[in-house]
């Protein structure tokens, strides 16, 4: 009896998938194994093999709030005929078409060395936003999760929430999430302040995969009304 590898095909498949676009990739797929690793003698370098790798490297960074980075191209074969323009382009990827990476990153600064074993890529990387508020932000499948994970979080009267969300569906806007905003402010069994704004921004415009930055304005505690103090007396 004859017996079949499915190595031709898995190899195959791995070659058809090694430029896709961000906006097609999964929070998940960005893994040290699959996509770069550390260099085996110096954690704080970055190992890439592919253009994908390269992506996956720069957010990974951005993921952890990293300001500087060293990331080496092994055995490099550019898409766009040049490492420093592919790296121009992963750039432009991760702060324009990823949605952390468009929420979170001003702009990225480069520099493309290149030895006789690897491309050397120096970056510093400029934040929009504090890098520690990186660790704060909530990853959902859907938008459908927000009003649940919102209805724990109203208690504490936070002045912002941001959702990292993995599906969002045409249905989905600004203003579905304010209303979920106001649905679980209204689930709500213990009394608040009155939520005088609500304020959604999506990170990036257009795409299934967004993050959402839901800033809050409560009504300050010296102007509650006796009703609202009262309320909260009796809990």
């Amino acid at each position: 009896m004859k017996k079949y590898t499915l190595l031709p095909l898995l190899l195959a498949l791995s070659l058809l998938t090694g430029c896709g676009s961000l906006l097609e990739r999964s929070y998940t797929a960005v893994t040290p194994h699959t996509q770069f690793s550390d260099e085996s003698k110096n954690d704080a370098i970055l190992r890439a093999e592919t253009y994908q790798g390269l992506v996956s490297a720069l957010l990974y960074l951005v993921e952890q709030g990293e300001e500087t980075g060293t990331v080496r191209l092994y055995q490099y074969g550019s898409v766009t005929g040049t490492a420093a323009s592919d790296v121009d382009q992963a750039c432009l990827e991760v702060t324009q078409e990823d949605p952390l990476g468009a929420y979170a990153v001003d702009y990225i600064k480069y520099d493309v060395k290149q030895t006789p074993s690897y491309y050397q890529v120096e970056v510093k990387l400029a934040y929009a936003v504090d890098p520690e508020e990186l660790s704060q932000v909530i990853s959902v499948t859907g938008s459908t999760a927000v009003e649940q994970e919102l209805r724990a979080l109203l208690p504490d009267q936070p002045e912002k929430v941001v959702f990292r969300i993995s599906y969002f569906t045409q249905e989905d806007s600004a203003e579905t999430l304010r209303q979920a905003v106001q649905e679980a402010y209204q689930a709500q069994t213990r009394p608040l302040p009155p939520l005088l704004g609500v304020e959604v921004k999506l990170y990036p415009d257009s795409g299934q995969q967004r993050v959402a930055e839901i800033l809050l304005t409560w009504q300050a505690r010296e102007h509650q009304t006796v009703e609202d103090f009262l309320g909260n007396l009796k809990n």
